[in-house]
């Protein structure tokens, strides 16, 4: 398989959604294992993909229990500072940027129509959070015959959540990896998506 038919998708690291998590310490190298794991991607020639929730104010496109009042500050507001990406996750220009409203990245946008016309067969997974976002996306691409590798090392959530996530779903409708194995393995990973694709 060609490294462009692999692609590394990083859902939702920006700012209204890492600075709380931050706190977490169980995740404090996450910020670290994004840019390493960037870092390999675009020196393999993998297909490098952002993915971003953006909503408008008038939470006209916020999902369904978020539309009414009192239900807490919208995040990731179009135009805001919140809505950026982080620091350590900011695209390179060139590379696909898609705009998401609900919590999987196929639902309404462009993300498997560029999947499609770029020949993409495996999708490597990071980003937030585990049990939520990067959970639908993964077994949502796996309903749709690609071949979903959640790099979990580089996934922050909930401590318990994120566990119960990789523990419930993985081998299930994706396929669990780590960087070191992306880095130092990657005879391995080259093995397991040619199994499936």
């Amino acid at each position: 398989m060609k490294p462009e038919q692999i692609a590394l998708v990083l859902i939702d690291i920006q700012k209204d959604f890492w600075g709380p998590m931050s706190g977490d310490l169980i995740f404090e190298a996450f910020p670290e294992n994004v840019s390493k794991l960037l870092s390999i991607s675009r020196e393999r020639g993998f297909n490098i993909i952002h993915v971003r929730s953006a909503f408008q104010p008038d939470r006209s496109d916020w999902m369904l229990f978020y539309r009414p009042e009192g239900r807490g500050q919208t995040p990731c507001l179009v135009g805001t500072e919140g809505a950026e990406f982080t620091e350590f996750a900011e695209p390179l220009k060139g590379e696909k940027i898609v705009e998401k409203q609900t919590f999987d990245a196929f639902v309404g946008t462009d993300f498997e129509d560029y999947l499609q016309s770029n020949g993409i067969k495996a999708i490597l997974i990071a980003g937030l959070e585990t049990s939520v976002c990067v959970l639908f996306t993964a077994n949502s691409a796996y309903l749709r015959k690609y071949l979903p590798l959640v790099v979990f090392d580089a996934c922050a959530d909930n401590e318990k959540r994120h566990e119960t996530a990789i523990e419930m779903y993985g081998d299930l409708s994706f396929k669990p990896i780590t960087i070191g194995q992306l880095s130092d393995d990657y005879q391995s990973i080259k093995e397991l998506i040619g199994t499936f694709v």
